[in-house]
């Protein structure tokens, strides 16, 4: 039970919507059996979709700051609640969750407001930080102050690394110094934990605190040595204890611990508690070490050379919640490049729970889990000893009574379930044992996860990968992501659910070799599901260099068997600052393995578009044929520009340049060329290419998309050098006005929604263009489209605008001509012009333009009236209704948006007014759900985008943002209308 207070704020916040618990809200001992720590315990919390958590306190009496203090305290220590609520009967306390505790007391610091438990307060409470806010977005941008950058992970990582570089400073090797400081650590948690007392601590080396002890080199060699005694298994490997490190680097670990500041001497506050701290975090900042910057010569780590990237909690969790969906708990669990274990050491936390189906776990149960379904193999041994450390400390958290000395004993995993070596080997080591294997073969395993390297080791590592892989089966051609799929699926059995991270090259570039590894991999595992993490590389895989996707396979019964569904997770304002992802049913298309072998393309698109992008993008291939084909005619086809390179590079002869003029990167703008241009003068360069490829005209488009999504294309009329920052096409001299007609085109809207679904890099990973990107534009046949009167249009445009600046009503006139020229309907203009802005999303403010709260009498309003004429499009056909659309004015802030679109009786126009609401938010949604008897607060829930049908109407609910009011979504609103309601025979 929870006080009535409690449960009238919840309700009034959109945590207990139509009575019911929304989705992750616990209450009361369910909540409390879900965290951990010394003093706090919650009445109340809500999970989100991506872990976030926050927790509600209940109080009879407002607590002092004090205990607020050491309660916020905890929860920063837990580091994934962004929120602590503390209600009392007459008023509620916001604090930030991320916020780096400062001092005992310092409650008021991080004091986000302070409510009253009163309607109209209620109501603001509500809109700053109720569910729906948290969900949609909008508190994130509200408080600003709330960002994980100052959370325990980030801030322990950082004080580490700054530990790290003072004792290799001080003469101790890196390795040593990471193995001293994940030694301490771990000791620490286990002192926190009381599972090493104070009083074992000094029969043991005469002292009760570790700092005390590490000050004692003596006693510091004894205390090590106990551990690894006691802490049989891995925990504490005799090896780790054999050389004490010197008295200088264990003084500055022990200061460390003591919050001394490194440079005044002076103590500070220490806001550790490794108690609280979860297992999962404090091995995946252990990973990070592995993953640290470049050093101070400017050497990668062995990590970032290998391709290795550090895996964060949230896409752990986005990854687990799918495979283990729907799981008993006796599974087994293989990752063949494990790290410290981060995957691992969760997948045992879930198989436990549900093993032991809501009871308490038995310690039995827990070691059974531990040395039988949870196995890991990483070529790294340090990371190894980490993993295996992790999942001790995993057991023992898990364990309901940790004290008896018998449940610190632990069998060996290293060797065992825990294994040094390659992964494409594993089996084949040398000493003998059976790893991995079984009398009939490998062993099978029922999930197989991981982040395995995404990297390009040249040529050479190329060539290496293929002679290790079977005859017969594609590779990719850069990186090896996909052969450590393979390589998985020979662990796997018919049922096996896969849910890997890898690189989305091979599944989105043009390259031929790429796309047949990738369409290899997902016939042989299908169904499949494609995750987009591309959008959130900046902070997911912050060292990656190229864009991520998530694998998912056979992890969902539902699915045809080849089915391939695709997931885009959009960029958001709060991802970064809360390690969050937020997906829509529109972000969600299903494809089948047909049609992307059939249409390649596609893939790519549904990963970053919609709908009607795939809808058109079909009929403009089948409709016209592509540029390269239609340069072909012409004999004449797109080459890359001379690269010049290092001066002890210049190996061929460039001679026959001499006296060109040379175009460089700063001598092109949209439709202009410079006067003047430097003349080339060196015998000798790298690449120079051959003299024809120089000659005039010449249709030249620049590699990099500056500022905005439009490409920068010209044509040059008299021969010049173009370097490797362009690629160009030389025309026959008598096809001038088709070279400005196609610069007309690729720098058109249609062209650039066109490569933002399809070229390789753009779109997903870089602000480029490939020649195979633009040599797959459909284009009308060339010389009807220069005859014709949008062409002539187009002609005409293209003179003008080398001769000044282009303006926006220039790119109107270009863009309108060019839909002229392909004669397209309304909607298909509808959808381009939408995919210009959208291919806008790779740079930062057009994402914020995106996520910004719409306008009601701006985006929603043109959404209205888009939707309104696919419905009129069906409703003039008979003549016997109309329809007119209502949209609810909420205010800016408010969370979502409603429109409502009524179906009347009898011939007319369609209509679109603004209604002020009855009341606030949660009244409008209290009154549709009442007249439309559907629990409304509860769907939007679930759903985050809403449609609501009666017998005369349909109500859109939607978040305020404004992607999801863009006019491509009202068509495919629509779209689904139609199909929903008038397919049914209510038309």
């Amino acid at each position: 039970m929870i006080s009535a207070t409690l449960e009238h704020v919840l309700a009034a916040t959109g945590f207990l919507p139509d009575g019911q618990p929304a989705a992750g809200l616990r209450l009361g001992r369910d909540a409390q059996a879900s965290r951990r720590g010394r003093a706090f315990v919650p009445d109340a919390s809500w999970r989100s979709a991506s872990a976030l958590t926050v927790y509600f306190k209940f109080e009879a009496t407002p607590p002092t700051d004090d205990v607020v203090s050491q309660w916020r305290r905890e929860v920063w220590n837990e580091g994934f609640s962004p929120l602590l609520w503390v209600v009392s009967p007459q008023r509620i306390d916001l604090y930030n969750g991320f916020g780096t505790p400062l001092q005992e007391g310092d409650a008021q610091k991080h004091l986000i407001g302070r409510f009253e438990t009163i309607e109209d307060s209620l109501h603001r409470l509500d809109e700053l930080a109720g569910r729906l806010a948290i969900e949609t977005g909008q508190f994130w941008a509200q408080v600003p102050a709330v960002d994980r950058k100052t959370g325990v992970d980030q801030k322990l990582l950082s004080d580490l690394a700054f530990l790290e570089r003072d004792l290799v400073a001080g003469n101790l090797v890196r390795s040593a110094a990471q193995a001293l400081i994940g030694r301490v650590i771990f000791t620490q948690y286990l002192i926190d934990r009381g599972i090493v007392s104070a009083a074992r601590l000094r029969r043991v080396c005469g002292y009760t605190a570790l700092p005390a002890i590490l000050r004692d080199r003596s006693a510091t060699t004894k205390l090590f040595q106990w551990l690894a005694q006691t802490f049989n298994g891995d925990m504490f490997p005799p090896s780790s204890v054999r050389t004490t490190p010197a008295a200088q680097h264990l003084q500055r670990v022990a200061e460390f611990l003591e919050a001394v500041d490194p440079q005044t001497g002076q103590l500070t506050f220490f806001p550790y508690q490794f108690d609280v701290i979860p297992v999962e975090l404090i091995s995946s900042i252990y990973e990070q070490f592995a993953h640290a910057d470049p050093d101070a010569n400017g050497q990668k780590s062995e990590a970032l050379r290998n391709g290795v990237h550090y895996t964060r909690l949230s896409v752990v969790s986005l990854i687990l919640d799918e495979v283990m969906d729907g799981l008993t708990g006796r599974e087994s669990v293989l990752d063949l490049t494990c790290g410290s274990g981060v995957f691992l050491v969760e997948a045992l936390r879930r198989l436990v729970y549900l093993r032991a189906g809501g009871k308490p776990p038995t310690r039995e149960l827990i070691r059974s889990t531990l040395y039988g379904q949870v196995h890991g193999v990483d070529i790294s041994e340090a990371a190894i000893r980490v993993a295996a450390f992790s999942l001790y400390l995993a057991a023992l958290e898990l364990d309901p009574d940790p004290q008896p000395s018998q449940s610190l004993k632990f069998e060996p995993l290293i060797g065992r379930t825990l294994l040094v070596g390659d992964a494409r080997t594993i089996e084949r080591q040398g000493d003998g044992k059976a790893v991995l294997t079984t009398s009939t073969g490998l062993k099978q395993f029922d999930l197989i996860v991981g982040n395995p390297p995404w990297s390009f080791k040249g040529q050479s590592g190329t060539q290496a990968r293929r002679q290790a892989m079977t005859t017969g089966v594609p590779t990719q051609p850069r990186g090896e992501g996909l052969d450590f799929v393979l390589r998985a699926a020979e662990f796997s059995h018919a049922q096996t659910r896969f849910g890997v991270i890898l690189s989305a090259t091979p599944f989105f570039s043009r390259s031929g070799t790429g796309m047949k590894a990738a369409h290899h991999v997902m016939r042989m595992l299908a169904p499949v599901t494609l995750v987009n993490l591309s959008n959130l590389c900046s902070w997911l895989f912050a060292t990656a260099t190229m864009p991520a996707v998530v694998l998912f396979a056979r992890h969902r019964s539902e699915q045809r068997a080849d089915q391939i569904t695709v997931v885009q997770i959009p960029w958001t304002p709060s991802g970064a600052k809360t390690h969050s992802f937020e997906v829509a049913p529109s972000d969600i298309l299903k494809l089948t393995l047909g049609e992307i072998e059939k249409q390649p393309l596609k893939l790519k698109a549904a990963a970053v578009g919609r709908r009607r992008d795939l809808m058109l993008l079909d009929e403009l291939t089948m409709t016209h044929g592509s540029l390269g084909e239609r340069l072909a005619v012409l004999n004449a086809k797109f080459r890359d520009g001379l690269t010049q390179g290092k001066r002890e590079n210049w190996t061929l002869d460039a001679s026959e340049l001499n006296g060109l003029g040379l175009l460089q990167t700063r001598d092109m703008r949209h439709f202009q060329i410079a006067d003047g241009l430097a003349r080339y003068h060196h015998a000798k360069a790298q690449r120079p290419r051959a003299r024809q490829i120089y000659r005039a005209p010449l249709l030249i488009v620049k590699e990099m998309l500056l500022a905005q999504p439009r490409a920068i294309v010209a044509v040059a009329e008299q021969d010049l050098i173009f370097t490797d920052a362009f690629f160009a096409a030389s025309l026959p001299a008598r096809q001038k006005p088709v070279a400005d007609l196609l610069a007309m085109i690729l720098s058109s809207a249609l062209a650039s929604w066109f490569f933002s679904l399809t070229a390789s890099e753009f779109g997903v990973y870089k602000r480029k263009l490939l020649i195979r990107d633009v040599e797959m534009l459909p284009v009308p046949e060339l010389s009807s489209a220069v005859s014709s009167a949008a062409g002539q249009r187009l002609l005409v445009l293209a003179r003008a605008l080398r001769e000044r600046e282009v303006q926006a009503e220039d790119w109107k006139a270009l863009d309108d001509a060019v839909f002229d020229l392909y004669e397209l309907g309304q909607a298909d203009r509808v959808v381009i012009q939408d995919g210009l802005l959208r291919a806008g999303w790779q740079w930062e403010q057009g994402r914020e333009a995106a996520m910004a709260p719409s306008d009601s009498n701006v985006e929603v309003t043109s959404y209205a009236g888009t939707f309104l004429s696919v419905m009129d499009a069906w409703l003039s056909v008979r003549k016997k209704r109309h329809m007119r659309a209502e949209i609810i004015d909420l205010p800016k802030e408010a969370a979502l948006r409603v429109v409502r679109f009524i179906l009347e009786e009898g011939p007319g126009k369609s209509s679109v007014s603004m209604i002020r609401p009855g009341g606030k938010l949660r009244d409008v949604l209290a009154g549709i759900g009442n007249r439309l008897q559907v629990k409304i607060a509860t769907a939007v829930s679930a759903e985050r985008e809403l449609r609501v049908h009666g017998r005369n109407e349909v109500v859109i609910i939607k978040p305020a943002a404004r992607r999801h009011w863009m006019d491509i979504a009202a068509l495919e609103d629509a779209d689904a209308v139609v199909a929903e309601s008038f397919v049914g025979g209510r038309a």
